[in-house]
């Protein structure tokens, strides 16, 4: 969950603020926009400020495909933010008590085929469904004194899905490629302060790798370029992004590992509402977070943890992540 914000210089802020959460992607997380009524003109903070995709997912085993046959993944997050940046980097001007915080469940089905291969990789098939938690509030300065803003909303995100992805091994290397699809198909209002559904198509080719360099060390990410579909409701339509998760670990025996992940962010074209770029900057968010890792690992489960540190933050939410994820096969 991200949430990007415009830091606008108007003249004076006639009427209000309003914040919209609109992404949690795949597997995780939500978004918020704002809106800046400005003397006679309502001009709105991208919707997307972030990504479909939750942010930080995948790292650790990112390119390894899973073994033939079904393998369950879950995926548990928490976010907080307290604060608010705006175009480079500047605090938002006007906002006071700014609070953001979500909890997502998630469930994972990937089914790796045995019986089909394609340019000599294995295939595989992918149905993610997150469940999310969340809320938003904060204080804004108008002519008629200090206004509280508040909103919060829960229930079953958008599907993720990935029709078909390739996957690739070696003793040292492995490698996926692949395309996520991520339909409407939760609940969405777009006169909500926070929702937990986009209103919005969204589509994500991606390319993944692990290497082990050495028998105790992993290095792996996954890089993904997304692309948004226009919102009908509010003719708003996100910027593209980039995206890529990181990974560096050292296995201390055969099941345990620690290590650093992490992810950077940055959006590369303007959001536009009515086909026009908004904002100083084209509400372009960027964000670079790092934390530790620490993962434990059988044949049959893992389980791991990690915490992620946001900074060099440009329109969007600062804040903490936390995850706890496992993988179980049946």
């Amino acid at each position: 969950m991200n949430l990007r914000n415009q830091n606008n210089n108007p003249y004076e802020i006639i009427l209000m603020l309003r914040v919209k959460t609109l992404r949690l992607s795949k597997r995780s997380p939500l978004l918020c926009t704002a809106a800046i009524l400005l003397t006679c003109t309502q001009t709105h903070a991208t919707e997307n400020n972030g990504t479909a995709y939750p942010l930080g997912l995948d790292t650790v085993l990112a390119g390894r495909m899973p073994p033939p046959g079904l393998t369950t993944f879950f995926y548990s997050s928490a976010y907080e933010s307290t604060e608010l940046k705006g175009a480079y980097g500047r605090s938002m001007a006007g906002i006071e008590d700014f609070n953001l915080s979500y909890q997502s469940l998630a469930v994972c089905l990937d089914y790796v085929y045995s019986d089909y291969t394609l340019w000599g990789a294995t295939l595989a098939s992918r149905a993610a469904l997150p469940y999310i938690k969340g809320q938003v509030s904060f204080y804004t300065e108008t002519p008629q004194g200090r206004v509280r803003n508040s909103g919060k909303d829960e229930g079953f995100a958008d599907l993720a899905f990935t029709p078909l992805f390739l996957g690739w091994s070696s003793p040292r290397f492995h490698q996926m490629l692949g395309v996520d699809f991520y339909a409407p198909t939760a609940s969405y209002d777009k006169d909500r302060l926070f929702n937990v559904g986009t209103n919005v198509w969204s589509y994500s080719p991606w390319y993944s790798f692990t290497a082990n360099p050495i028998d105790e060390v992993e290095i792996s990410a996954k890089i993904l370029y997304m692309i948004n579909d226009k919102n009908r409701a509010t003719d708003y339509r996100s910027g593209r992004e980039i995206n890529a998760d990181y990974h560096l670990g050292y296995s201390l025996n055969k099941n345990w590992q620690v290590g650093v992940s992490g992810y950077l962010y940055k959006q590369v074209s303007d959001d536009e509402r009515h086909g026009e770029s908004v904002w100083e900057d084209g509400n372009r968010g960027q964000v670079v977070a790092y934390g530790p890792v620490v993962k434990y690992q059988t044949p049959e489960f893992g389980v791991l943890m990690k915490w992620q540190h946001e900074t060099l933050v440009e329109n969007r939410a600062r804040g903490e992540r936390l995850w706890l994820q496992a993988v179980v096969r049946f």
